[in-house]
């Protein structure tokens, strides 16, 4: 069959039925295009939609600005209804993310207007569990500021919360400040008189979990100044003797940071299977449903952590050359009943192999340091 030059439009068939219609109806007949469809096709919807690009990106920004606008932020903790505790934790979110909003970490309106917030729940002493989780995310989300307009108030829920787990909390958020502080580009180092004059204060809390907080806290503040406090290195030291297994241990890093050689002993029992057992037995399941299985991984991380922490706590020391060689005897011995006794810890679980490998090299070069004496 032949193609018809043109197109045609075909013959109605027989008793009316429609006939079969071609392609070439389906399309409109193929002409130049003039200037006007071609304003119509492509002019004018790239202008329609540059118009929507701007508009969404001005909603976008208005929006930014409302979700970090102070007294709305504030308005939504302050509120009655269950959206507070979502606004908190997009709040806490949101700090975490300094690339996507970054003024929101350096907002010191923002940082005071959510401390006085705190300081009143603090004087309140609500122990109803609402008011209990709202103080535990603000005080997490004071210490992840980069302005110190939140430290008063951190320092005032880690004295005077009636709840141990807030106090926890806000001291762990200090740690958090303090190591923001001293890691911004300069360096913003945090040297309080009212700083050093509670940590030592909750040094000598009679709450075990208080004091091993403290511990962690006060090393890291100790570390982030270029002249540390004697009354910190002082509470360390003695920190370093405490009783409770996990102060110990946490004070034992802090030294180790320093450079201190009194932390060699304390490192040194983070590496004794019975001193780490004791930190694990401690362990409680984070909430009431756990599983066995989730048990017994949880205590596999805090004994891993305990192990990989006193490892990196024998590298710091390494690193100060001018310690003397003697430092690193009992490291050595640590390391090697470590290695002697690894293989056979299967309570919670085996020991990783590259953790293993890892005390290997390392008690090598505490050989060669001890040996260059």
């Amino acid at each position: 069959m032949s193609i018809p030059s043109e197109p045609q439009r075909p013959h109605s068939p027989p008793y009316g039925r429609p006939g079969p219609v071609s392609s070439d109806e389906l399309l409109p007949p193929v002409e130049p295009p003039t200037g006007r469809f071609i304003i119509q096709l492509f002019v004018i919807p790239a202008l329609i939609v540059g118009v929507l690009f701007v508009l969404w990106l001005l909603i976008g920004t208005m929006a930014r600005k409302g979700e970090q606008d102070p007294d709305q932020i504030v308005a939504a903790l302050r509120s009655n209804n269950q959206a507070r505790f979502q606004r908190a934790n997009e709040l806490a979110a949101m700090l975490n993310l300094p690339q996507q909003y970054p003024e929101l970490k350096t907002n010191h309106e923002l940082a005071q207007k959510l401390a006085d917030y705190v300081n009143e729940l603090v004087s309140d002493g609500d122990t109803a569990e609402a008011s209990v989780t709202m103080r535990y995310i603000l005080v997490s989300a004071l210490g992840e500021f980069y302005v110190t307009d939140g430290l008063p108030a951190l320092l005032n829920a880690a004295r005077n919360d009636p709840e141990r787990d807030v106090r926890r909390r806000a001291i762990n958020a200090i740690a958090v400040l303090c190591n923001g502080m001293a890691n911004l580009k300069p360096p913003q180092p945090i040297e309080s008189a009212e700083l050093t004059k509670t940590l030592v204060e909750l040094a000598n809390d009679q709450d075990e979990l208080i004091r091993s907080e403290a511990a962690f806290a006060i090393g890291v503040e100790a570390a982030a100044t270029p002249k540390p406090d004697p009354q910190l290195v002082t509470a360390l030291e003695q920190l370093a003797d405490d009783t409770h297994t996990d102060t110990r241990f946490n004070a034992a890093a802090g030294l180790a940071r320093l450079g201190d050689p009194k932390a060699a002993a304390a490192v040194a029992q983070m590496l004794d299977p019975a001193e780490i057992a004791s930190s694990v037995s401690g362990e409680k399941p984070l909430r009431p449903q756990a599983t066995e299985a989730e048990v017994v991984a949880q205590k596999t991380r805090k004994r891993d952590m305990v192990v990989n922490n006193a490892l990196k706590a024998i590298n710091q020391l390494l690193d100060h050359e001018s310690l003397p060689a003697e430092t690193f005897v009992p490291l050595e011995k640590a390391l090697e009943n470590f290695i002697a006794k690894a293989p056979s810890i299967n309570d919670p679980a085996p020991i990783h192999q590259d953790v293993l490998d890892a005390a290997k090299r390392i008690l090598a070069n505490v050989k060669a340091r001890i040996g260059s004496r």
